[in-house]
């Protein structure tokens, strides 16, 4: 038997034998072409692991061919035929080279699936594959990469998300190298210094995932002029004035799977769990930690996170804002400061917005820097 391989070909075994001949790369490709499109006359139980067999075709029209195929094939037929499926090869490839399809959410239904198709399935599905798999609690909780991709896919319903991390939580997962899990266990358990709702009734799923479907980037397609602009900014005041509605594992979710213009609201957010989720965020950019670290309306805590991580502070630019900063720590700026070039230490020594204990050492730096090119002249 073959080994199971995530993401693999499927092996030539699965393939019903009589098929064979089709399915030879050695042979025409028209041949094959004529299998994609369901041509062969056959059950079409016995064509489904072909046409998965053809969805790596090294030939680009067959593997097109059989995906169409397979994603336009009557809904009952389908059903019946992958939700029976055992070879877990087979349903691995369905669930990964096709799009949404009653293929693919027929993979979500099937038992024989592998742990690794339905993390897929999970972090790409629409919402009806990830209430498929978020249903099955038990499964997600003894393979935690599940409920990480449910957490990180914006189609997934709020409401099976928070049930599997409370879940989670209550059943001690391990799940803390996943962004943002401290602070939602954190606010779960009632542990100290956690931030609650203060009795908000959130958004229901519907607005929820209507608000994040708002912050998944749709403003880089309004390009142009006046009507585009105005009509950012009324999506960006409804999503504003969602967020307003949203609790605090809403906010959450949203710092680390929206786009820029909602972890531009997020940081600012009172709650520094929502704010300091929005640094966790994979989708961050240098760019907008430059920002952050020059935007003296931050909070204390957002400042001193950007100042303590070191991969952001060997951004030139980031040294500088967190500098001109008054929020950043005293300890830290006067640490950056000696790697600032002699020019903009200059500028840092004139400055009214940096404090005086920084504005001082500046002016000291440059003062030593003089002394010891005078010294050198003698």
């Amino acid at each position: 038997m073959t080994e199971f391989v995530a993401g693999a070909p499927v092996p030539l075994s699965s393939v019903t034998e009589a098929h064979h001949p089709f399915v030879d790369t050695t042979r025409p490709a028209a041949l094959r072409l004529n299998v994609a499109k369901g041509l062969l006359p056959a059950r079409f139980d016995d064509l489904v692991p072909t046409l998965a067999f053809l969805l790596h075709d090294p030939e680009a029209t067959v593997r097109a061919a059989a995906e169409t195929t397979l994603s336009t094939a009557p809904d009952d037929e389908v059903d019946r035929v992958v939700q029976a499926a055992t070879d877990v090869a087979v349903l691995d490839t369905l669930a990964r080279r096709l799009p949404i399809c009653a293929a693919t959410r027929a993979v979500a239904l099937n038992r024989h699936s592998r742990d690794e198709t339905l993390v897929h399935l999970a972090g790409s599905g629409d919402r009806t594959i990830c209430e498929i798999v978020g249903r099955n609690a038990e499964r997600a909780l003894q393979s935690p990469a599940m409920i990480e991709a449910l957490f990180f896919n914006p189609k997934a319903p709020q409401g099976v998300v928070q049930n599997l991390l409370e879940l989670a939580v209550r059943h001690e997962v391990p799940l803390d190298h996943m962004p943002g899990f401290r602070e939602i266990r954190a606010a779960l358990l009632g542990e100290h210094g956690a931030e609650e709702d203060d009795g908000l009734i959130p958004l229901d799923d519907i607005d929820f995932l209507s608000a994040v479907d708002m912050a998944l980037d749709h403003d880089a397609d309004l390009v142009g002029g006046g009507e585009a602009h105005e009509e950012k900014e009324e999506i960006n005041r409804s999503l504003q004035a969602r967020i307003g509605s949203m609790s605090v594992a809403q906010k959450v979710r949203l710092a680390l799977v929206g786009d820029a213009t909602a972890r531009k609201l997020l940081v600012r957010d009172p709650k520094k769990m929502v704010a300091s989720a929005v640094l966790k965020s994979p989708r961050l950019t240098e760019g907008e930690v430059r920002n952050f670290a020059t935007n003296k309306s931050l909070g204390d805590e957002i400042i001193k996170e950007i100042a303590r991580n070191k991969k952001w502070t060997r951004d030139y630019a980031v040294r500088k804002a967190l500098i001109m900063n008054p929020k950043t720590p005293l300890s830290i700026a006067m640490t950056l400061l000696r790697t600032l070039s002699l020019r903009d230490i200059g500028v840092v020594s004139k400055s009214r917005e940096v404090t005086g204990a920084v504005a001082r050492l500046a002016k000291s730096h440059i003062e030593k820097i003089e002394q010891s090119k005078r010294r050198k002249k003698k």
